[in-house]
């Protein structure tokens, strides 16, 4: 294999790649020997090795297996190619049915989110904004949360846990995220009139990814967004609420807290703050069983409230 492959963490093995696909290992050989994809490399031992960036147009090649497409037309496709294909099907089938259309934009979404994994190994960040800002200029913010930012990270957290990806491409495609997402809030917030939302975390919160994603869903209500950010001690996130009167004050909560902390710091948070603001809170450190305060588990649960607030 070409430099005696210095890096072997940037390769797998054929069950490897299996599991991260969802591919069989027979079906991966019979391709490579059909179609000469995927691509492989071979050891000096004479065992085929994979290259990490096979793991997204793989996964995209499921995709758009599951929406009919051979195998013959695909397995060699690049992921552009794969993303035209699933375009042009949308475009020539305007007669579907709404669950066939709804299937075809759940495939076409994954697609999209796997060619911006290639971008993630690549640490091509240009590419990367570039793909934001298309599918959010295509579907509006809050489609963008729904369909693409959430499933992204999702997407990129179990390529941590599988081992496709590391901790610096988790970092990196975070890093892009929160550009995007703090632009684009601050654009959709603009002469703003309605209820005022306070967005904050509790203190000690040092992921911020959640409220920027609130701060999206809150611009897109007619609600006027006050983002004082992460990790603000307790005094302070009560001294802005006083000195603001906001209706609500929403609150993203990570799995850095556990169950028991986070309820003690919102009970304490709640006795503090007058009743006629509202608190909301959501993610995977939230309790949802505090008086007095709203937990919403999804995002639309909470576009939904907001919506509806009076």
């Amino acid at each position: 294999m070409t430099n005696e492959i210095n890096k072997m963490e940037d390769y797998l093995s054929i069950g490897q790649l299996s599991t991260m696909t969802g591919i069989g290992v027979h079906t991966l050989r019979v391709w490579e020997k059909r179609y000469g994809a995927p691509l492989s490399e071979r050891l000096p031992s004479g065992h085929r090795r994979y290259p990490k960036e096979e793991v997204p147009r793989l996964k995209a090649i499921a995709s758009a297996l599951e929406s009919g497409y051979r195998a013959s037309k695909v397995v060699s496709a690049t992921m552009e190619e794969l993303q035209g294909l699933m375009g042009l099907a949308s475009f020539v089938e305007p007669k579907k049915n709404n669950e066939v259309k709804e299937t075809d934009q759940i495939a076409a979404n994954k697609l999209t989110i796997e060619g911006w994994i290639q971008f993630v190994h690549s640490s091509d960040d240009d590419a990367l904004l570039s793909g934001f800002h298309e599918q959010w200029g295509r579907h509006g913010g809050l489609k963008f949360v729904f369909d693409f930012a959430i499933p992204l990270l999702e997407r990129i957290g179990n390529g941590w846990e599988t081992g496709e990806l590391t901790i610096s491409h988790e970092h990196f495609s975070s890093e892009c995220m929160v550009s995007f997402l703090s632009e684009k809030w601050r654009q959709l917030n603009i002469r703003k009139t309605g209820p005022l939302v306070l967005i904050t975390t509790l203190p000690g919160e040092i992921y911020n990814l959640g409220i920027l994603m609130c701060a999206v869903v809150t611009a897109a209500t007619k609600s006027k967004v006050l983002y004082l950010g992460a990790n603000n001690p307790t005094e302070e996130i009560v001294d802005v609420v006083e000195k603001n009167n906001p209706e609500i004050l929403t609150m993203s909560i990570s799995h850095k807290f556990d169950l028991v902390t986070s309820e003690k710091l919102l009970i304490n948070l709640r006795k503090k703050i007058d009743k006629k603001t509202s608190i909301v809170i959501g993610g995977k450190g939230s309790p949802c069983t505090v008086q007095g305060i709203s937990y919403f588990h999804t995002f639309d649960k909470y576009y939904d409230y907001l919506t509806n607030f009076n």
